[in-house]
């Protein structure tokens, strides 16, 4: 088995569409039935895919309420300025910082955002791993 997709149920699709578009995230498939929209990003060996709250909670068979923040997703970024690149570029399209960029205690270098819809987001940058191909195209 393989994660392959993390699908985030949205509110406002068009917003949140353009968002995901402006932190620079390569379309991958789009919807064409406007009843039915949803979004695919590449991003490296997963894809990132947008669907309507209201869809998917149909589609699943159960209620989806309040906001995403119960899980932290993780951009892992070539190298520790694009954490604070990437974090600006978040920040100017309608994000809130929820941490500014640190040192952990494990190493490399990190910083929280969530996107308009408070989905949380971690910006990663590690020295021992940045080197990765799946990483160099993020």
């Amino acid at each position: 088995m393989r994660l392959s997709y993390i699908t985030l149920a949205v509110t406002d699709f068009p917003s949140m569409f353009v968002f995901y578009q402006a932190l620079g995230l390569p379309v991958h498939k789009l919807g064409k039935d406007p009843e039915q929209p949803f979004a695919m990003f590449a991003m490296g060996s997963l894809i990132l895919a947008l669907y309507p709250k209201a869809l998917l909670a149909k589609q699943a068979g159960c209620a989806i309420e309040g906001d995403n923040s119960a899980l932290s997703l993780s951009l892992n970024v070539a190298d520790k300025n694009q954490v604070n690149i990437t974090l600006e570029l978040a920040l100017a399209h309608g994000a809130r910082i929820t941490r500014t960029p640190f040192q952990p205690e494990w190493g490399g270098y990190c910083g929280y955002f969530k996107d308009p819809e408070a989905n949380l987001w971690e910006v990663v940058w590690h020295e021992k791993y940045h080197h990765q191909p799946e990483f160099a195209n993020l």
